[in-house]
């Protein structure tokens, strides 16, 4: 109580004090509370701390951009829009490409030599490192426009991968693919010409594919876009379009610097490898269940192609989508696709047809119009109809006017039609052309005698300015038959190359619908074999028979030996 009267008392004489105008301040108070002491003259502020977060695993890794967007740990990022800065795609990142991710700003529209300067200064660099597996969804596609590079340099024990974002490689037209474009001549169809001006290293070419693909081209036929070096790519070919459809990969104007070896194109809806002119080379090209061409050139390519391994679907009583056309070769300058600039070398090639091809009647290759193409060392097989179709030129749509021969040279062609190795027309005088069943090894080498050449044969690249050598060989096919290891091993998509032996399911092997993966359980009672490139999981304890049972008799033995 004596403490609540001497507060009053003070707050009455304070309010007193506050009244009288002519009063002095009463200055610092200090209150006597029961021993506690309140002094109001001194404000006290604490700054607490505040620890920085420690950044951690991938995310401490990642570069943060706008057009990449990451989840909380950074193992997963989701790519849109425009690359416009040079960036790696790390290993450890699972990228998913959403909707058309561009690579630079290079395809637009160059009017003046400013223009291409600013392309060619604003370009930038994609590098994905070795081993990486890139996803898309079903919108996805890669392109890399000129003035602009793709670094894809992956190895024969970690190659890169571009794929849906399935876990297995088996579907088809699940996403769109990679383009790359250039500033490598193009020629316009209706042989119009180069698409550059007289002093003018820009050209402005609309691209296939899509909208979004817009310009590429010029006169640069050394044109550098990157390296694509054991690249896997899979489950392609979104449909842009009637008859606007997106290759695995294609190549728009690119150039002769542009490295491109050991890239494998599997289950793309439309073609393989189309270049669109350009002089970009390609060597070891492993092409496998592509529903349309493998392999397609037009439109001015210079250039020169050596190994490629050509495998249609060999699913029995498959069809193609739509109207496509699963040949392995098409190159084509005739009717409203005439181009005679179009010319190229191609050696080492092997063409595994299979009843996709034959249920619409279709060839091993199709040869058609003014395209200058020599074809050495090669073979085709399992095509009912024939290997090859050659077809002259129709230079100007007239069926009364004559027709130009189309120049195809084939040297050491190796062909199972035998009696009808040509329909329409044959190649020029001096080809030589055997007619005979093909056999293979386990490396898909061809060991008929006849593939076999009594020497090396020098080929003659074609001169597009990039000095390209080919290999000389004494085999015909894409692989060497004296190689203990062929060059398509480790590397490709697991049980996309080869006669893949069928999956059997039986009680202990339970599959899923595409015959990828099988688990296996119990007791293996029959005998079983596991096929390569299918993914086998053990469930619990998995026995090979049931000789694990004690025996007491000869009886007993003889029957264990007969229980598998």
């Amino acid at each position: 109580m004596r403490t609540n009267l001497y507060v009053g008392c003070l707050l009455a004489s304070m309010a007193l004090a506050g009244c009288d105008g002519s009063s002095e301040s009463a200055g610092d108070i200090t209150v006597n509370v029961e021993g506690d002491v309140i002094d109001n003259s001194v404000t006290t502020t604490e700054t607490p701390d505040v620890e920085t977060p420690v950044v951690t695993g991938l995310c401490a890794q990642v570069e943060e951009a706008a057009f990449v967007a990451f989840n909380d740990d950074c193992s997963q990022g989701t790519v849109t829009g425009t690359i416009d800065t040079d960036y790696t795609f790390l290993q450890e990142v699972n990228y998913i490409l959403s909707g058309v991710v561009q690579v630079g700003n290079g395809n637009v529209a160059i009017a003046s030599q400013v223009g291409y300067d600013a392309v060619v200064a604003q370009g930038v660099e994609l590098t994905v490192e070795a081993g990486s597996d890139v996803k898309a969804a079903a919108d996805g596609v890669l392109l890399v426009t000129r003035g602009s590079k793709l670094i894809a340099d992956g190895s024969a024990t970690s190659p890169i991968t571009f794929s849906s974002l399935d876990a297995d490689y088996d579907g088809m037209g699940e996403w769109g693919g990679v383009v790359v474009q250039g500033f490598a001549p193009q020629y316009g169809q209706g042989d119009t010409g180069a698409c550059f001006a007289d002093g003018e290293v820009w050209c402005n070419v609309q691209g296939e594919g899509g909208d979004f693909v817009k310009e590429y081209g010029g006169n640069i036929a050394d044109d550098n876009s990157g390296v694509i070096r054991y690249v896997r790519i899979a489950e392609g070919g979104l449909i842009a379009g009637p008859n606007n459809e997106i290759n695995g990969l294609t190549l728009q104007g690119v150039g002769h610097g542009t490295v491109i070896d050991y890239i494998q194109v599997h289950g793309n809806q439309d073609d393989g490898i189309e270049w669109f002119g350009g002089t970009a080379n390609v060597t070891h090209a492993v092409l496998t269940g592509n529903d349309d061409d493998d392999i397609d050139f037009d439109e001015g390519y210079m250039g020169n192609i050596q190994y490629a391994l050509i495998i249609k679907n060999q699913t029995p009583g498959a069809v193609p989508v739509g109207s496509n056309d699963p040949r392995g070769i098409e190159l084509n300058s005739s009717d409203s696709s005439y181009t005679p600039q179009t010319a190229g070398v191609i050696a080492n090639v092997t063409i595994i047809g299979g009843d996709a091809a034959n249920s619409k009647g279709e060839f091993g290759m199709r040869l058609r119009g003014s395209v200058t193409a020599a074809i050495h060392n090669s073979a085709v097989t399992g095509y009912d109809v024939t290997c090859a179709r050659i077809d002259d030129s129709d230079n100007d749509g007239d069926s009364n006017t004559p027709k130009i021969d189309t120049p195809i040279t084939l040297n050491n062609f190796l062909c199972d039609t035998v009696g009808v190795a040509f329909n329409k027309e044959d190649p020029v005088a001096g080809s030589t052309v055997i007619e005979e069943g093909i056999n293979f090894d386990d490396n898909l080498a061809i060991i008929n005698s006849s593939a076999m050449l009594g020497a090396p044969t020098d080929i003659a690249a074609f001169d597009n300015g990039s000095g390209f050598v080919f290999d000389s060989t004494n085999f015909v096919g894409a692989v060497d038959p004296s190689a203990s290891m062929p060059w398509w091993a480790d590397w490709t998509i697991p049980g996309s190359v080869g006669f893949q032996e069928e999956v059997q399911e039986e009680s202990f092997a339970v599959c899923n619908a595409s015959k990828t993966v099988c688990t296996m359980s119990g007791t293996i009672d029959k005998d079983y074999t596991m096929v390569a490139g299918v993914e086998y999981r053990l469930e619990g304890v998995v026995k090979v028979g049931n000789g694990n049972v004690e025996i007491t008799s000869v009886e007993d033995y003889d029957a264990v030996l007969l229980r598998v």
